[in-house]
């Protein structure tokens, strides 16, 4: 029996869109940057790679939904002053890189995959920013001394190779230093 050409009827796609992105992350998570690729995730998931590229339009596409499904999970504390839930919306973004320092770098390595989820999680320091009575100006220098910092001990995060199963769960150095900015903030 000759197979038909073209894609399969989605009844009979043999992984989803999700299913990609969780072995993505499992890929990336355990064998690094380097042996992430297309053919690597596609041999792991028994599919072609071009199925891969039809759902993400290529490894850009593929690193930006691996990227929005990570940081989707970061969120704010309900209650507190602004600052708090400035800290807790930043220590829940630290979580997420210790759980997947792999996909920082990958980010940080192609700008222009960086995820919808950063522009959301900043809009929230601005906003908290400005509920905690910081003018404009000042609002926007905070953000950016903010957001900088986070980054900044991302990205030392992911290339050091820690991990949240191998180092406690939650990052000492960057818990104090974020306390100690806010407290300068909060002056």
């Amino acid at each position: 029996m000759k197979r038909p050409r073209g894609r399969p009827p989605q009844a009979e796609a043999p992984v989803s869109r999700d299913d990609m992105v969780l072995a993505a992350l499992e890929l990336l998570d355990r064998e690094g940057v380097d042996a992430f690729t297309m053919r690597a995730l596609a041999k792991r998931l028994g599919i072609n790679p071009m199925t891969i590229y039809h759902h993400f339009g290529g490894r850009d596409g593929l690193i930006g939904a691996m990227s929005d499904a990570v940081y989707a999970q970061v969120k704010a504390p309900e209650d507190g002053t602004p600052f708090d839930r400035i800290e807790g919306l930043l220590k829940a973004y630290q979580a997420q890189v210790l759980r997947h320092p792999a996909l920082t770098l990958l980010i940080f390595s192609r700008p222009m995959v960086f995820p919808q989820q950063a522009e959301r999680i900043t809009n929230m320091i601005s906003a908290f920013l400005a509920e905690g009575g910081l003018q404009d100006h000042k609002a926007r220098l905070w953000r950016d001394i903010l957001v900088d910092f986070t980054h900044g001990a991302a990205l030392a995060t992911a290339m050091s190779g820690r991990r949240l199963d191998c180092a406690p769960p939650e990052d000492q150095g960057f818990t104090m230093a974020l306390s100690e900015l806010l407290v300068g903030l909060n002056q």
